[in-house]
């Protein structure tokens, strides 16, 4: 690669790290990331709750709520001692989120319609659930 085009793709990338959106996409831009947040909007707090709900393997969900513990959108609680049990709380950042998700589904809604958003959820998570069926069956 010619140096001036590597000057430039450094001197994108620094722009790009200052860039508002760039960052808040680097810290809640994956799929699960987005899920787990509206989940929380919807009053769950608890890792089996979340489990559940997206039907997302144990790693996957422990791995994004430690990253937004991190990034200080959730804070964890510990709620029961033996054995240790935590809940996942959203902290003011992750509550400023609200109209961030609620326009997600919005337009979801607007340009897939809500009938279609439903179904495609629902298909979504009956996909996931056949495929840890079939993973758990391999696994004995």
């Amino acid at each position: 690669m010619p140096a001036d085009e590597s000057g430039a793709r450094r001197a994108q990338g620094a722009s790009l790290q200052d860039c508002p959106v760039a960052h808040t996409l680097h810290l809640i831009g994956e799929w699960w990331t987005v899920l787990i947040v509206r989940d929380a909007f919807a009053g769950k707090t608890r890792f089996d709750q979340f489990r559940r709900s997206l039907d997302i393997s144990p790693a996957i969900l422990a791995k994004r709520l430690q990253a937004l513990v991190e990034a200080g959108i959730m804070e964890r609680r510990r709620y029961h001692q033996h054995p240790p049990r935590d809940e996942y709380l959203l902290t003011d950042s992750g509550r400023a989120l609200r109209p961030v998700i609620a326009a997600l589904r919005a337009w979801g809604e607007q340009h897939f319609g809500a009938a279609q958003v439903l179904a495609e959820e629902h298909q979504q998570a009956a996909a996931c659930a056949d495929a840890g069926k079939k993973a758990a069956k391999r696994a004995q």
